[in-house]
């Protein structure tokens, strides 16, 4: 008869097999159920559209020099106020200048005087050459008389052409010298706003420099947008063609407008290529301000009330073995896409319909409802892991 230590060993290994099968069969129940990122079926509005990076500036400004030369009295205007056409904007000191008037008008004055002793003098000349001619057909006179009167006659009338000369000299003299006088006030030559000021009171002004730029004003009712554009992009955009942006301060508000035009040459020769594309935006509020960032769009197609579904359900799908029994039928339509929908806590597999896309949404046509859960992602472990 066996001992009972040979019955134990016999049942030994099938005891440790249980023992394991129990273990593993705890150790399944207890572990965390997998869980997922979700997102939501919805209906809205969906756009494909190309997408650039612009900057705002002013559709119109100026930049205003000075064009006599002397020291900057007086500033009238402050960056960021608003001035009409004609306003002051500054003042250079017009001692010089007023003087140079008065010296013109002075020197026009003598000379209007000197053309009237002129006019005087021909006169006499006229009358006495006259009177020779009468006098000398009855020889009281002799020729020579006559000869001398005639040539004081024409002396006089040169002396007169001279001096309206010089009187039309004189007075465009003091045309300049009232102009640049009036230049010392500098003045808008445009509505808009005080965007830089370039000068500081007491500042001598230099008119012969290249660019003695002393404000820069713009009109900022209305602002232009250049957008950089992607060479890929630039065939799907049109004049004419509807866009929109939104400001980084701004986000929730759309500024919406056409499509100007492009400017042929690229913003750079290095690649990638991109091309300033223009269009401009009423600013009546003057929220908008020059060198804004703006996010802009350039709609190419949209779908109204439609179902929208996030595109990485679909990239999630791929990722993920089928479970070979999808809940919908496939056509060639629709052939490979695929999806899962989270339901009852556990991921269950559909076929669908999509319609248009952008890079990030996609509409669905048949397969889902507003409101399923498309499961986008799993939530690793390690993830929701917390440390004591």
């Amino acid at each position: 008869m066996a001992s009972p230590r040979f019955h134990f060993l016999r049942w030994l290994p099938w005891l440790l097999l249980v023992t394991g099968l129990l273990a593993f069969w705890k150790m399944r129940n207890s572990a965390e159920p997998e869980t997922y990122i979700t997102g939501t079926i919805i209906k809205g509005t969906l756009e494909d559209a190309v997408t650039a990076t612009g900057v705002l500036e002013a559709s119109q400004y100026v930049d205003i020099g000075t064009q006599v030369s002397g020291i900057l009295k007086k500033i009238a205007v402050q960056i960021g106020q608003t001035v009409k056409k004609g306003d002051l904007l500054a003042q250079i000191d017009p001692t010089l200048f007023r003087a140079q008037v008065i010296q013109e008008q002075a020197n026009l004055k003598d000379l209007n005087a000197r053309l009237v002793s002129a006019e005087a003098t021909l006169k006499l000349a006229a009358q006495r050459f006259e009177r020779n001619r009468n006098l000398v057909k009855s020889d009281a006179v002799s020729i020579d008389e006559v000869n001398f009167s005639e040539a004081e006659f024409e002396r006089s009338k040169a002396a007169i052409d001279a001096i309206n000369a010089q009187i039309e000299k004189a007075q465009g003299s003091l045309d300049a010298a009232t102009a640049n006088l009036g230049f010392t006030k500098i003045s808008a030559p445009i509505d808009g706003t005080v965007i830089q000021i370039q000068a500081r009171e007491g500042q001598t002004l230099n008119a012969n420099q290249t660019a003695p730029i002393i404000f820069r004003l713009a009109d900022m009712a209305t602002m232009t947008v250049k957008a950089q554009v992607s060479e890929a992009d630039v065939p799907r955009i049109r004049p004419g063609a509807s866009v929109y942006f939104t400001s980084l301060g701004d986000p929730d508000t759309k500024h919406e407008g056409k499509v100007r035009g492009m400017e042929p040459s690229p913003t750079s020769t290095n690649p990638p290529i991109f091309y300033n594309t223009l269009f401009d935006v009423p600013n009546p509020e003057l929220a908008l301000m020059p060198s804004m960032t703006a996010q802009v769009f350039f709609p190419m197609m949209r779908r109204d009330d439609v179902l929208l579904m996030p595109l990485a359900a679909v990239d999630y799908a791929a990722r993920r073995p089928s479970s070979g029994k999808p809940s919908a039928k496939k056509t060639a339509a629709d052939a490979g896409t695929r999806v899962f929908v989270l339901r009852d806590g556990k991921p269950v597999e559909l076929s669908v319909v999509l319609g248009m896309k952008n890079r990030v949404t996609a509409e669905v046509v048949s397969g889902l409802s507003i409101g399923d859960q498309v499961i986008t992602g799993p939530i690793e472990m390690r993830q929701k892991a917390r440390p004591r």
